[in-house]
């Protein structure tokens, strides 16, 4: 597919979202390359790490092998 045509479905898409968390995040990977900008992380974001960070500290956590156990269970379902 050539570079243009991609990015005209790119544009017409971003056109035509309501969802300001994804043109959010479309705006922070865009700018991701510029060399004077850091990656700005969104409020979503932030309240996620809280909470992870909170879970850590209070020792809510699990293995990975207690992870992939339980997953391997669910797909079984």
């Amino acid at each position: 597919m050539e570079s243009d045509r991609i990015q005209n479905m790119i544009i017409r898409k971003v056109l035509d979202t309501e969802d300001e968390i994804l043109l959010e995040y479309l705006n922070n990977l865009l700018s991701a390359g510029e060399a004077d900008k850091m990656y700005v992380l969104t409020a979503d974001e932030k309240a996620i790490i809280t909470e992870s960070i909170a879970d850590y500290e209070s020792g809510r956590i699990i293995s990975n092998d207690e992870v992939n156990a339980r997953n391997r269970g669910w797909l079984k379902e």
